[in-house]
């Protein structure tokens, strides 16, 4: 004789499990995109200031050739053409455009690498025009 109170094996998820998985990818995903998206700006922002290296070489030459940053435009003085994110050089500023919108405004963000000469030492500072992406140099 058959056991008719013998329960069946279940197969499968109840519905509640199936909530709490989406539950728990719900707010993974709420953590993982904020995240991301800082990681994809900061590589943009480092990736274009290592792209301006050459370019600070240069200028550094020009600046020890002429005594002043007058003449380091580019095409200039040894000074290359800008290419690639970097848009410009004038008076031995870099001016750089990183692809990325800190300010999430709509508009491209740029950036300016500006050599300053004090006591034989040259340094360079980064500047940018969005207040949002300080915190990636």
């Amino acid at each position: 004789m058959k056991n008719k109170n013998k329960r069946t094996n279940q197969k499968g998820f109840t519905l509640i499990e199936l909530m709490i998985v989406v539950a728990i990818i719900g707010v993974l995903s709420a953590i993982a995109v904020p995240a991301y998206k800082n990681y994809t700006v900061k590589s943009n922002v480092i990736a274009t200031i290592s792209e301006a290296s050459p370019y600070k070489v240069a200028v550094a030459l020009c600046y020890q050739e002429t005594g002043s940053f007058g003449g380091c435009d580019e095409g200039l003085s040894g000074v290359p053409s800008a290419a690639s994110k970097v848009t410009g050089i004038t008076d031995g500023a870099i001016s750089l455009a990183p692809n990325v919108d800190c300010n999430e405004n709509g508009a491209i963000d740029t950036f300016v690498y500006g050599p300053t000469v004090s006591g034989g030492l040259m340094t360079w500072s980064l500047t940018t025009d969005a207040g949002n992406c300080s915190s990636y140099l």
